[in-house]
């Protein structure tokens, strides 16, 4: 290649994708070696300590080089694709990246992320790109299929790829990964060309003597899963908290009639936001924390000292194919019960899609556990470090129930657990807490007396 044609090769490194995070878990490339691109095309999608995120190009132009496959975790700043813009030589821009060569500004507050490039000989920038919006002026922000050259053709004896590797698509790949199936072990996929498909890989997976990843032997049995992203984070996480919080918890039997009589007279009134029970929960909660403001605290141990906050950011703990992740709902208190229903699902759906942006997933003053939802009737919940408490919600279903002191009834209830860093309340004002709010739950007209 040319000294004028290595000018026009810009290296695209692993964006900063906010909130501390230093390294990021490829998931898929969606382009290859050769392919055309545009500005604002995804070139991959890389899974965050958060989410997954579609990385779009800052350049147009032709992919020359992948770095890093399917599974592979890198530093942020590191180089993640090499792409020839085709930029005469010398003019340091690329002519599909317009706008003045000012500081690009973000399309709204805390929009993340500056593109990295830089120029692969002379370190000329191509000029700011924000990921996912393109440059601020002049760009076509829409994103077009990719145009790829016609594949060459293969033999179909063979399995493996130019660098020797086994013939599959990188979301097979990963879906070995994370099944703990060695795809050298499989040799000839059932697909075109011998490539190995998802189904031969779940098929090897439900197999007792198909060798293994990492575990050195065929028909041993066991099987190596990585840890990475949201897992891996997950993972950390929940170890500090063990190491770091003296926690203790207390439960509650509550019964959830009345709330539940009153959800059906709201749903009655408004079929267009139909209220749930978590959600009317959430209200109750929010304003139980604003009258026990310990448990909505942080203990700093440097102090050391108990700080409060009269915001409550709930935090919502979602199940998600990537693990668990906690959703924030910020400043709970000001929103009415219906904002409030309304942004707790947009939260748990975005969650669950890998769509929500990084400040979206911190900055949590207390949080809920909703194992209900997964069938679970109880549980202990590791409260969600640095914060002070953690409230677990079992199942709502009919049970035994004993009211006016000796009478046997069935009721709808639930067991509401609290686990609680003893360093910042002890027993006594936990137990205050709970019952508050169990009393609120089984008598939710008494919310007019506080409004």
């Amino acid at each position: 290649m040319t000294d004028a044609a290595d000018r026009t090769i810009r290296e695209f490194l692993v964006p900063d994708l906010g909130e501390g995070l230093l390294d990021a878990t490829i998931v898929a490339w969606l382009v290859g070696p050769g392919d055309t691109v545009t500005v604002n095309q995804p070139l991959c999608v890389l899974e965050t300590a958060k989410a997954e995120v579609e990385i779009p190009s800052p350049y147009a132009g032709t992919v020359v080089e992948r770095r890093g496959e399917p599974g592979q975790t890198l530093p942020v700043g590191t180089p993640l694709t090499l792409i020839d813009s085709g930029a005469p030589a010398g003019t340091g821009r690329d002519p599909d990246v317009a706008g003045d060569p000012g500081p690009a500004t973000s399309a709204g507050p805390d929009t993340a992320v500056g593109a990295v490039g830089a120029d692969r000989t002379d370190g000329a920038d191509s000029g700011p790109v924000l990921v996912g919006y393109g440059t601020r002026a002049g760009t076509d922000t829409g994103r077009r299929e990719v145009r790829r050259r016609p594949a060459p053709r293969r033999s179909p004896s063979t399995a493996l790829t130019d660098t020797g590797r086994p013939r599959a698509k990188p979301p097979v790949r990963h879906l070995a990964r994370r099944l703990g199936v060695d795809l050298a072990a499989l040799g000839t996929g059932s697909g075109p060309e011998g490539t190995i498909t998802r189904t031969d890989v779940q098929a090897a997976a439900a197999s007792p003597t198909t060798g293994t990843a990492g575990d050195g032997a065929s028909g041993s049995g066991t099987r190596s899963i990585p840890v990475r992203g949201v897992r891996a984070r997950t993972a950390a996480h929940m170890e500090r908290a063990r190491r770091e919080i003296p926690d203790a918890h207390c439960s509650l039997v509550v019964d959830f009639s009345r709330l539940l009589v009153l959800r059906d007279r709201l749903r009655a009134q408004d079929a267009e936001h139909p209220a749930t029970p978590f959600a009317l929960l959430l209200r109750l909660l929010t304003l139980t924390l604003r009258e026990h403001p310990r448990l909505n605290a942080t203990y700093v141990p440097g102090g050391p000292e108990v700080r409060t906050y009269d915001a409550v950011h709930l935090g919502i703990g979602a199940a998600t194919p990537r693990g668990l992740v906690v959703p924030v709902v910020r400043d709970a208190q000001d929103l009415s019960t219906v904002r409030l229903a309304q942004e707790a699902a947009r939260l748990a759906d975005g969650a669950r899609g890998g769509t929500l942006a990084p400040r979206e997933l911190t900055g949590s003053t207390f949080t809920v556990s909703n194992f209900g939802a997964l069938g679970l009737d109880e549980g202990v919940p590791v409260v969600n470090h640095p914060e002070a408490a953690i409230l677990g919600v079992g199942s709502i279903r009919p049970r035994p129930h004993v009211v006016d002191g000796d009478r046997l009834v069935v009721r709808p209830t639930a067991k509401l657990t609290c686990a609680f860093d003893h360093r910042v309340c002890d027993g006594a004002e936990a137990a205050a807490f709970l019952t508050a709010l169990g009393a609120l739950v089984e008598d939710p007209d008494t919310l007019l007396l506080r409004l």
